[in-house]
Order: C-alpha cells, then sequence, then structure tokens
C-alpha cells in the first residue's frame, strides 16, 4: 500500500507538470485572443463607429461558431489525435485574432469574430477530452481547475499587459487597439508548435513516465473507466441524448451568460463607475485574482470530499444573489464588490462543473457528449454579451443587464442541487503497483 501510494504520488506529480502546463498554455492564449476585445472596446468602438449592442451581437457572433463545430471538432480530434488537430485550429483562430486588427466596421468585425469562434471551438472540449486520459478521478477537479485557472489568469495578465499595448497608439500609423490584437495573437502560433511535439497522445505513449509510474496511471484509469461503464457504458448516440447530459448542458447556458457578459462588458462597467481609461485594465484585474485564489481552495475541498452537486450549486448561487443585489447598490466600491463575488462564484462552480460529465462519460462518448455540454453552455456565452449591450443602449445604464445576467448562475445552482444520479458515475477505483485492486 505503501509503494502503492508512492507510486500514485509520483505519476500523478509528473502529469501535473508535463501535461497540466500545456493544457494551462493553450486555454491561456485562447482567453486572451477570445478577451481582449473588452480592452480594445475603449477605444475602437469609437473608432469603428460601434453601439454598445452592435459590440455585444459581435461578442455574440463569436459562439455563433464556437457552437456549431464544438461537436464535429471533437470528433475530428477523437479520430486524428490532438497532435495533429490541435496545432491546426490554433494556426486558424490565431490568425483570425490577427486579422482583427484590420477591420473597418461592424460587418467585418462580425467576420472575424464568428470565424475566431470557428476556430477556438475545438480547444475546450478537446482540452476536457484529454483530461479525461490523464487524470485520475480523485484528482480530477484539481487538475480541471489548474487548468481552468488559465482563464482568470489570463484576464489578470491580458488587463496588465493590454495598458502599455494600448499606448502604442500612432505606433507605425496603427492604433493602440489594433497593436492588441496583433502582439497577443503571436503566442498562439509558438504555442501549436509546441503542441504538435510535446504532448504525447496517451500515458502508453509518454516518454518520461517511468514504466512504474507508466502501469500504475494506466491501470488506474482503465479501472476508473471500467467502474463508469458498469454503471452505463454510453454510446455517442446516448451521450448526446441523455437527460442528465443535457441537464448539465443547460445549467452551463446559466452560467456562460453571467460568465461571458462579465468578462467582455467588465472593462466598460469598471470606466462607467468613474474609473479612468488608463486605470481601468488594472482595477479589471482585481475580480479575477481574487476568483483565481477561491477556485484553488475550492476545487481542492470538492476532491478531498469527492462531492461535486453542492460544491458547484453554492458558488453559482451567491454569484446570483451577488449580480442581482448590484440593482440597488449605489456606492461604486460596493458595487466593485459584488461583481468580484459574482465572478469569484462562477469561476469556483466551473471548476467543479466539468468534473460531472467528465466523470460519466468514456472514449468518443466523451468526445461528443463534452462537446455538447460545451457548445450549448455557450448559447449563454452569446446571450450575455448581446443582452447586456441591448440593455445597456435601451436604458443607458449596465444595471439592469447586470441583474438578468444574476438569473443565470440561480439557474445552474438549482440543476447543480438536483443532479444526484450524477454521483453513482464517480466511485472510488484503485489499483497496486502489481495490478490487483486495493
Amino acid at each position: 500500500m505503501t509503494q502503492n501510494k508512492t507510486l500514485e504520488a509520483a505519476a500523478v506529480r509528473r502529469v501535473g507538470w508535463r501535461i497540466l502546463p500545456l493544457l494551462f498554455a493553450a486555454y491561456f492564449v485562447a482567453y486572451i485572443d477570445r478577451v481582449n476585445v473588452g480592452f480594445a472596446a475603449l477605444t475602437m468602438n469609437k473608432a469603428l463607429g460601434l453601439t454598445a449592442e452592435q459590440y455585444g451581437l459581435a461578442a455574440g457572433l463569436f459562439f455563433v461558431g464556437y457552437v456549431a463545430f464544438s461537436i464535429p471538432g471533437n470528433l475530428i480530434l477523437a479520430r486524428i489525435g490532438e497532435k495533429i488537430w490541435l496545432p491546426a485550429i490554433m494556426l486558424f483562430w490565431g490568425t483570425a485574432s490577427f486579422l482583427n486588427a484590420w477591420v473597418t466596421g461592424p460587418y467585418s468585425y462580425y467576420v472575424i469574430r464568428f470565424l475566431l469562434g470557428l476556430g477556438e471551438a475545438g480547444l475546450y472540449p478537446g482540452l476536457l477530452y484529454i483530461m479525461t486520459k490523464w487524470a485520475p478521478g480523485r484528482y480530477r477537479v484539481r487538475m480541471l481547475m489548474l487548468m481552468i485557472l488559465s482563464t482568470p489568469f489570463s484576464i489578470m495578465v491580458g488587463s496588465l499587459i493590454s495598458q502599455p499595448i494600448l499606448l502604442m497608439d500612432g505606433v507605425w500609423g496603427l492604433a493602440g487597439w489594433q497593436w492588441l490584437f496583433m502582439i497577443q495573437a503571436l503566442p498562439t502560433f509558438a504555442l501549436g508548435l509546441v503542441f504538435r511535439f510535446a504532448l504525447p497522445e496517451t500515458p502508453e505513449s509518454a516518454p518520461w513516465l517511468p514504466p512504474d509510474e507508466k502501469a500504475w496511471l494506466v491501470q488506474q484509469l482503465a479501472a476508473e473507466r471500467q467502474t463508469r461503464e458498469s454503471v452505463q457504458r454510453f454510446s455517442v448516440k446516448e451521450a448526446l441524448t441523455s437527460p442528465i447530459i443535457w441537464a448539465i448542458a443547460i445549467a452551463g447556458t446559466g452560467i456562460n451568460m453571467a460568465a461571458y457578459g462579465l468578462i467582455l462588458f467588465l472593462p466598460l462597467m469598471i470606466n462607467a463607475l468613474g474609473v479612468s481609461s488608463a486605470m481601468t485594465p488594472l482595477v479589471n484585474a482585481i475580480p479575477f485574482a481574487v476568483a483565481a485564489v477561491a477556485m484553488v481552495f475550492w476545487s481542492i475541498h470538492s476532491d478531498l470530499k469527492m462531492e461535486r452537486n453542492w460544491h458547484a450549486a453554492i458558488p453559482a448561487a451567491c454569484a446570483g444573489v451577488a449580480l442581482i443585489s448590484c440593482a440597488v447598490l449605489k456606492d461604486p466600491v460596493a458595487v466593485m464588490a459584488a461583481l468580484t463575488f459574482g465572478i469569484t462564484g462562477v469561476f469556483c462552480y466551473v471548476a467543479v462543473f466539468w468534473a460531472v460529465p467528465s466523470a460519466m462519460l468514456t472514449g468518443p462518448a466523451a468526445a461528443a457528449g463534452l462537446a455538447l455540454v460545451n457548445a450549448i453552455a455557450n448559447i449563454g456565452s452569446f446571450i450575455g454579451p448581446y443582452l447586456v449591450g441591448w440593455i445597456r443602449d435601451q436604458t443607458g445604464s449596465f444595471s439592469l443587464g447586470i441583474v438578468v445576467m444574476g438569473i443565470g448562475p440561480l439557474l445552474a445552482a438549482v440543476i447543480a442541487a438536483s443532479l444526484r444520479s450524477a454521483r453513482k458515475f464517480e466511485q472510488p477505483a484503485a489499483f497496486d503497483a502489481s495490478g490487483g485492486r486495493s
């Protein structure tokens, strides 16, 4: 048993250092390419003559392409492998992100945002699928959290590096927002090459795993797969039609309404609170720094307790209440505190949320089911930014839009608390070093 625990710790640590940095980096650069438009909007919207509704529509059109290609993209990944597929889509969306610097009005902006979403569609469900091939169950939320941590981290870093890039306004006759898109697209191309040569397809093909650690990890993952499939082995069709999977997806829709409405409009909301354009990116980093710290502790607690439902429901409910409270708060500091609490609740939910479908699905069904959840959830990513922009144009204020966003996390909280049947898929399975069950 002691030897088994030593192997377990060593194998998990090695996977953590070799695989997670790649997944973290991929989602990090994707998120910067996705949300840097929020910082560019501080000057781009005026330069292009975009209204808040047009900006919100374009932000939402990203998710039209994203939703349309999520399932086909993940099925392609499962067929041809991540070493080919992920570098290909990185090249595609990196190019789209770079070209965002050359839009001339609302219609070209709409096209580029749609193409960016089309390119990024295969990434996140693909990363989740890769995680099912590497992460043992009792470490899954922590590993997912470390990958998803790239989201608030990318926004923090993006907030800090966007300010000096925007100050390049006028260099070589280009606007600051144009430099922002061009410079922040470059790391995506480099990372595509790293994925092509540094990511093993499976633990069996990992040259850096010693034979005993490799044997433990392969046996552990096989045991967990057998346990899940003994409850129900989903076909691709069953994964795409399962009521549980659809309920999880609908909960994700509610969460994403709030998440992307906040992420894409928060710089403008902060600016509307009286913060200068120069200071807005720095203030924007604060909520995401708080969320990043909270995610770490909440995810570890969920894994230690092996409990998912309430660990998702509680932060979602807190996020909904915090956002709705913005309607009655007048002091800018209080509003900022409520927004921070809302963002923190959303990210704590997301860190736990993805462990549930990941524990239910295996093989091609995992590729299809995770992509379905991601696709349906991201309908909320379209609705949230569009509604916030439309309400801002109609009322002249962000307050009502923030309240509307708060409804989504409350819906997610109710669904998460009620999905008790999903628990049966996550039972402990462990093997000793020689292959016997411990």
